[in-house]
């Protein structure tokens, strides 16, 4: 299933957002599949974390049933049992086979509506884009480490008032929209906080790829734009 996550919503953590999609299936009587063994739990799997904070307009999730439903029927039962504020766009069957959102998913699209009394820092973004390496310090419970956050930039769009950002989501390299937020503005926690950033869709290409694939990881190419539509970074 796809589906959108925004408004006061979007501080709900990961692990809420589990427990609202479950009691939503459950009110709806979905036949979920659940785990074996002492602690069973249903087989609902969702696609990278979404920062708390963070809205979501093509976020996905996959489930399993113990007996066939139309995906349309899928869809529109859970989100009539959703509170406002997340919404299922859609639903599709899937092989059983299929890798799973997170092993998929390469890359990801995000959006943030520049505020209106901040000036965009265009200089700073040109900067950015022409350095061969930036370098940034990621706080982590065992020290430091510092990574260039460059190779994981695919593309970054001014298009008034929004700013779109192409950059790489995977387990072996990812940049968040933050980190880059803040080398380009250089200002504090407090004030990033306050930018509201949208992930607008997910993709199989790790960014930087020139092959960039048009669809999302699940078929949710209708509801986001392409990566291509922005710039590219290099």
């Amino acid at each position: 299933m796809t589906y959108g996550i925004t408004g006061r919503l979007r501080f709900l953590s990961h692990k809420e957002l589990m427990r609202v999609m479950h009691r939503a299936a459950r009110r709806g009587q979905v036949p979920l599949a659940y785990s074996q063994g002492y602690h069973p739990h249903p087989l609902i799997s969702f696609g990278p974390p979404r920062p708390v904070g963070m809205a979501g307009t093509a976020e996905q999730l996959d489930v399993k049933l113990t007996s066939p439903w139309e995906p349309d029927r899928l869809a529109r039962t859970v989100d009539a049992q959703l509170p406002a504020g997340i919404d299922v766009a859609d639903g599709a069957e899937i092989a059983r086979r299929a890798p799973s959102i997170t092993a998929a998913v390469g890359s990801a699209l995000y959006e943030v509506v520049w505020p209106s009394e901040r000036e965009f820092p265009m200089a700073a973004l040109q900067r950015l884009l022409r350095a061969a390496a930036l370098p940034w310090t990621r706080r982590k419970a065992r020290g430091e480490v510092t990574v260039d956050l460059r190779p994981g930039i695919s593309s970054l769009s001014w298009t008034p008032p929004r700013f779109v950002l192409h950059l790489a989501l995977s387990p072996t390299r990812h940049v968040r929209p933050q980190e880059v937020l803040a080398l380009m503005t250089g200002w504090t926690d407090e004030a990033l906080q306050r930018l509201v950033v949208t992930r607008t869709g997910l993709y199989p290409s790790p960014a930087g790829d020139a092959r960039q694939e048009k669809h999302a990881t699940r078929d949710s190419d209708r509801h986001t734009g392409s990566p291509g539509a922005a710039c590219r970074g290099r």
